[in-house]
């Protein structure tokens, strides 16, 4: 289950970054290795959260600088 939800999280971040999936996994900041901003981390933050009907704390949002922060802050708030 660990590995289908990190596949998951790094194919919706690929789509929102436009980036290859390989590279999202690699990445260890989206901000400086994907060239990610701060609107592209929000549009992450608002697909994570529909795709996983979640909330997310701002906050905790901007500690998601990495696929495995992700991973962990969605696993978080949503129990798994």
């Amino acid at each position: 289950m660990l590995e289908q939800r990190m596949t998951e999280l790094r194919d919706i971040a690929a789509e929102v970054f436009a980036a290859d999936p390989e590279k999202v996994e690699k990445a260890n900041s989206f901000i400086h290795d994907l060239d990610a901003d701060s609107l592209l981390i929000v549009e992450l933050l608002a697909q994570i959260e529909q795709r996983y009907d979640v909330t997310i704390d701002e906050g905790d949002a901007r500690r998601m600088t990495d696929l495995h922060a992700t991973y962990e802050i969605v696993a978080q708030a949503a129990g798994w």
